[in-house]
């Protein structure tokens, strides 16, 4: 499958943004799917903050057998080869204009884990915002990263980072399937 794929270091940290790699039929099954999910306002940023977005967890069982997470894992196998990956979490985030993210990291700064972020959103425009914000380890934004449907996301959970809500003119979800893995970490 063609795509195009940008890598960037954070902080001495590999991200790579992919565009592409996962096919239009896979891509529109699974922004149809999302929309129908239960979300529960109950995810944190950080254990310190309160609960001001939704989330849909996804079944350990059905993460293991989906296609859609098998490529999102092979996905993070080739830009971090050589590494064992394990399912650790996934699940889906749904904001709206009026949530609020915190900064954050998915993992220890030291843990070699790895997050796939996956924008779900069948159509998104640029006024609507919902950028993630990917900020060094002395805390300034250092990457903007726009909600482009069917980008891929796909760096080290120790990455500092924060997602924007929709603005005030979106009138739509803005929906990201956070699929985070174990790593071994590079050999």
């Amino acid at each position: 499958m063609e795509g195009k794929v940008r890598k960037v270091q954070i902080s001495g940290r590999d991200l790579f943004l992919c565009d592409g790699l996962i096919d239009a039929g896979m891509t529109t099954q699974l922004g149809i799917a999302v929309k129908g999910l239960h979300y529960k306002r109950s995810e944190k940023s950080r254990p310190d903050v309160p609960a001001l977005s939704s989330a849909a967890d996804i079944d350990p069982a059905v993460v293991k057998g989906d296609p859609f997470f098998q490529r999102l894992k092979a996905v993070a196998g080739q830009m971090f080869p050589g590494e064992t990956l394990s399912d650790l979490r996934a699940y889906v985030n749904s904001s709206i204009y009026g949530d609020s993210y915190f900064a954050h990291r998915d993992c220890p700064e030291t843990s070699p884990n790895i997050t796939v972020l996956y924008y779900a959103n069948l159509i998104w425009q640029t006024d609507w915002g919902g950028e993630t914000i990917f900020y060094n380890d002395d805390e300034d934004a250092v990457l903007a990263v726009s909600p482009r449907p069917g980008r891929l996301v796909v760096g080290r959970g120790a990455i500092l980072h924060r997602a924007n809500v929709p603005t005030r003119s979106c009138y739509e979800e803005r929906l990201t399937v956070a699929y985070k893995l174990t790593s071994s970490g590079p050999k």
